[in-house]
């Protein structure tokens, strides 16, 4: 909980960093849908589903993360989202 990083997971070894966490909502989903050949990472010649925080999801502390703006959301290569 990004207001409680003192709180323990609901079991240790269900704790994740941050970069699983990412890995958790973008190439594993994508692998698991077989879809790993268009879908789960940026680069050219893959769907373009992504979103452009205002903090970097790896390294920012979870506060800040948790209320970073949302600078671009693209769906399919169009832009849905502009700050």
């Amino acid at each position: 909980m990004p207001s409680r990083p003192d709180a323990a997971p609901v079991a240790p070894g269900q704790a994740l960093d941050a970069l699983a966490a990412l890995h958790g909502m973008t190439t594993n989903p994508a692998t698991v849908a077989g879809e790993q050949a268009s879908a789960g990472r940026v680069a050219p010649g893959y769907r373009a589903d992504l979103t452009v925080c205002g903090a970097d999801p790896v390294h920012a502390p979870a506060d800040e993360l948790a209320d970073a703006p949302i600078a671009l959301t693209m769906l399919g290569g169009n832009v849905t989202h502009r700050a």
